[in-house]
């Protein structure tokens, strides 16, 4: 009786986590910097020269639906005279669609490129932003409009994200736009005096950079924005590269790139200050010479009503490297994000998803998963369970620079384009299926047992030598599977084992009876 109840143990999940299937769609890219799960169930896709194109999630097949036909790239004519092999911003950045896309009255495309401000003499490369009208039936774009013109540039860290979406009943644009500046400590001739370079004026709020600004769907100012006539939102970010919207708390999260250090994610509140470049990362961590006392020092701006100093509510690193080397420093180039709200991947049901950018020293090219609390801030990290968790790292020689990100409407599809990094760009696939599904097949016969036991149901180009067995009380046993995936359990003492075998993301133990 009592061998006729054991026998129902014959396979026990001890741990389940996640199981991911990579692939790549048979799609050729040049240079994409956006990607967006739409509404109609096809992938957005900015590209370079202007192009917009709509891709078949499942056969990859694309259609190029829009090209700006004024887009520029810039001119030779405004390189840095003083930073060498500097050249003017350009590209096709971020994009989005109207919320209520699917209605026909509202079936608006919305993205951001370069353009010739100037002359053919004398040209200036600036920013804007086209909103497109898409025609469901026939599937063309059918009309454009340029909503927000004269958008600011620089030679470097242009930020470019837009994100359309609806608060309140309300739909609104935000736009991203980095400080324009190269870095000082990078490269301290490029201005001169460096009292000209344009990261000095991100908290300035009559100027563009170093801010992100919300219009309403038509390009106008909200009335309700911090100052009135002026498109800013909040104001003192360096390269803020992405943005994120939680719809269940109504929080815009942004995503900044750091200068050696303090790479953040923020909570954007209206018209508050992020303190770039008086302060980068936390302000009173003293990672930076004066940091510390300009915040408590801080003055208000008065046209901006509480006006204060907001920490990130993560920042990956703070310790200042004096080396010159990128690949040493402890930033990890955080491009763009999403905010998970499925329940097809349990574990990251309520997350930020960010990816990275940066292949150095002790930083991966890779997904962050970044748990949050009912309140919208990241869950603080324990042993049990440590917060960030990172993904797809070991893959980063496949997938490149990992621009942008967006996943399915079931939720069990993970999208990633690459912006460089490997021989072409593409779309990268992660196909979730739960360890539980993956390992139903695999078996242990017979269990219990007092001779042998087989593993059966496993993939036999699996490293039996990774496999570990263990005791109640922790202790590792010697015993070994062989080639043939089976082990003779005769010497051991009767009593209940563990076998664990290490996946490529997780550890799943079955357990087994000796008697």
């Amino acid at each position: 009786m009592k061998l006729a109840t054991l026998s129902f143990l014959c396979f026990s999940i001890i741990g389940f986590g996640q199981s991911f299937t990579r692939s790549e769609l048979n799609t050729n890219l040049s240079t994409p910097w956006e990607i967006t799960f739409g509404f109609d169930n096809y992938l957005w896709i900015t590209e370079f020269g202007g192009t917009i194109s709509r891709i078949n999630p499942d056969t990859g097949i694309k259609q190029i639906v829009y090209v700006a036909s004024d887009y520029f790239g810039g001119s030779i004519l405004e390189d840095s005279p003083d930073c060498t092999g500097r050249h003017i911003g350009y590209g096709t950045l971020g994009l989005d669609l109207h919320p209520d896309f699917l209605n026909p009255d509202n079936s608006y495309i919305y993205f951001v490129y370069s353009y010739n401000s100037g002359t053919e003499m004398l040209p200036v490369t600036k920013f804007k932003i086209r909103r497109l009208k898409w025609d469901a039936t026939t599937e063309t774009v059918i009309g454009n409009v340029d909503i927000v013109n004269d958008i600011s540039n620089g030679f470097d860290h242009l930020g470019g994200r837009l994100m359309c979406i609806e608060q309140n009943g309300i739909p609104y644009l935000f736009l991203t736009i980095g400080d324009h500046g190269v870095s000082e400590d990078n490269s301290p001739n490029c201005y001169v005096p460096q009292t000209n370079n344009p990261n000095n004026f991100t908290q300035d709020i009559s100027t563009w950079n170093g801010k992100i600004h919300r219009f309403n769907i038509d390009g106008s100012i909200p009335i309700d924005n911090p100052i009135a006539g002026n498109p800013y939102f909040t104001r003192g970010h360096r390269n803020p590269q992405g943005l994120m919207y939680n719809p269940n708390l109504d929080i815009i999260y942004s995503i900044e790139h750091g200068d050696r250090t303090d790479d953040e994610i923020n909570i954007l509140y209206k018209g508050m200050n992020y303190g770039w470049k008086d302060i980068r990362g936390y302000k009173n961590d003293n990672s930076h010479v004066g940091e510390a006392n300009y915040a408590s020092s801080y003055i208000p701006n008065p046209l901006i009503p509480n006006d204060s100093l907001v920490d990130p509510i993560y920042s990956w690193c703070t310790t200042p490297s004096i080396s010159s080397i990128y690949s040493d420093w402890c930033t990890v180039a955080p491009s763009d994000g999403i905010y998970y709200n499925s329940t097809a991947i349990p574990e990251w049901t309520n997350s930020l998803l960010v990816v990275t950018l940066k292949d150095g020293l002790t930083t991966d090219r890779e997904v962050f998963q970044f748990k949050l609390d009912q309140n919208g801030k990241i869950l603080p990290s324990t042993l049990e369970n440590p917060n960030p968790v990172k993904f797809f790292g070991q893959d980063q020689s496949l997938n490149g620079r990992l621009r942008d990100i967006a996943y399915s409407k079931d939720g069990r599809k993970i999208y990633l384009i690459n912006n460089g990094g490997t021989s072409s760009d593409k779309i990268i696939v992660y196909t979730y299926s739960p360890l539980s599904e993956n390992l139903l097949s695999i078996n242990i016969f017979p269990n219990p047992s007092n001779t042998e036991i087989t593993l059966s149901g496993i993939n036999h180009t699996y490293d039996v030598n990774s496999i570990e067995i263990y005791n109640l009380l922790g202790e590792k046993v010697k015993n070994s599977f062989d080639q043939n995936f089976k082990m003779n359990v005769s010497l051991l003492a009767n009593g209940v084992f563990f076998i664990k075998l290490p996946l490529k993301d997780d550890v799943v133990t079955l357990k087994f009876i000796k008697y």
